[in-house]
């Protein structure tokens, strides 16, 4: 039996009910496509497109989608990212898709790049491994979504970071709330 020590439960707890776990495992079966025909999407609410810091339209493998940075807040040791993301797929029937057969395969990574010095911030993990973040879930095609992921928080002197999607070009200078 693994025992785990007692902060690092109250820190996985305390940031799961912020985390976006929606939709199914990696391990669900049949083709991404086919596993979002039988899922619908779970997001609890979406972001107020109004209250977008930056936003771009990107090609993506399946069709354009349009990405928006919503906040990245520092609170104590982490920091959390919001974004949002209405991704188009013409020609496919069904109202939502698997993120990893949408983007052919591979979930997008997510990071946080400091430019002044020189550091790259990945999504937090939990005990489990398991990414503190945006993972497998179902998109809703052609509506906006929100997808949420938790880093380590950069020192307070650090006002900006630049938000990495996959290998799409970044947002730079989203500033840092405190």
């Amino acid at each position: 039996m693994m025992r785990l020590q007692w902060p690092v439960c109250a820190v996985v707890l305390a940031l799961s009910a912020g985390c976006s776990t929606a939709g199914p495992s990696e391990e669900s079966p049949g083709s991404p496509e086919t596993a979002a025909a039988t899922q619908a999407p779970q997001s609890a609410q979406v972001a107020d497109p109004a209250k977008v810091l930056a936003q771009a339209t990107f090609d993506g493998p399946r069709g354009k989608f349009e990405l928006g940075v919503v906040s990245l807040t520092a609170r104590g040791r982490l920091a959390d990212l919001t974004l949002t993301m209405t991704p188009h797929y013409p020609g496919f029937a069904e109202k939502s898709v698997l993120a990893v057969g949408y983007f052919t395969g591979v979930y997008p990574e997510v990071t946080l790049v400091d430019p002044v010095n020189l550091k790259r911030y990945l999504v937090v993990k939990d005990s489990a491994g398991a990414m503190l973040g945006a993972g497998n879930e179902a998109y809703n095609i052609d509506r906006p979504n929100t997808l949420s992921y938790t880093f380590a928080a950069p020192p307070g002197d650090v006002g900006t970071l630049d938000v990495y999607f996959a290998s799409f070009p970044p947002f730079r200078g989203v500033p840092v709330t405190r």
